[in-house]
């Protein structure tokens, strides 16, 4: 089966068709199982970030997926990155109108799934450093539910999308917040 990405006018639109390659590649309700990935072995790479007590597994496109090995983040839980160039200068209102796009897509993509926007926050501006987030609740068709944090982050060294799925939504806001200041880290100025 192909998807297509939905057209997107403006300055991000490699930023947002990448996105969505990540959110159809790793993300969605089904897509999050409960297996353990085994860790990176001597001739494999390891992420350019990690948190303790995750299977790592190296996805397509460079997309980073991580899936929960204890109970403290949620069995199932999972979380997936990709890191992108520097300097991007999407705002947050050009984030918040993508997520309407993202919502259409993944609907589009899944028919009888319902997605509700639950929140979008984040810096203003385009300074770095600089974090988007949209909350989002899932609901397939028969009835079993997903809450994910879709977050883009900006640094001085380069730029990254963060999805974190869960069933429980504090399970999936925890464990944004441990990746993304991980992950904001990895994206911050080296220092001497």
């Amino acid at each position: 089966m192909t998807t297509a990405a939905p057209a997107i006018p403006g300055s991000n639109h490699a930023l947002i068709r990448s996105l969505l390659l990540a959110l159809f590649t790793a993300g969605g309700i089904g897509g999050a199982a409960a297996q353990s990935s085994p860790a990176p072995t001597a001739g494999s790479q390891a992420p350019p970030v990690s948190v303790n007590g995750w299977s790592y597994q190296h996805g397509g496109s460079d997309v980073h997926i991580f899936r929960c090995e204890q109970p403290s983040c949620g069995a199932g839980s999972k979380v997936t990155y990709r890191l992108y160039a520097a300097k991007n200068p999407m705002t947050l209102q050009q984030f918040r109108e993508s997520q309407d796009q993202i919502i259409k897509a993944l609907e589009q993509r899944k028919p009888g799934q319902r997605i509700t926007l639950l929140g979008v926050d984040g810096a203003k501006g385009t300074a770095v450093p600089r974090m988007y987030r949209a909350r989002r609740l899932t609901v397939t068709p028969d009835g079993t539910s997903e809450y994910q944090v879709n977050g883009l982050l900006f640094g001085t060294r380069a730029s990254a999308s963060l999805i974190s799925s869960a069933r429980d939504e504090k399970a999936s806001n925890d464990n944004y917040a441990k990746f993304a200041a991980a992950v904001m880290l990895a994206l911050a100025p080296k220092t001497r």
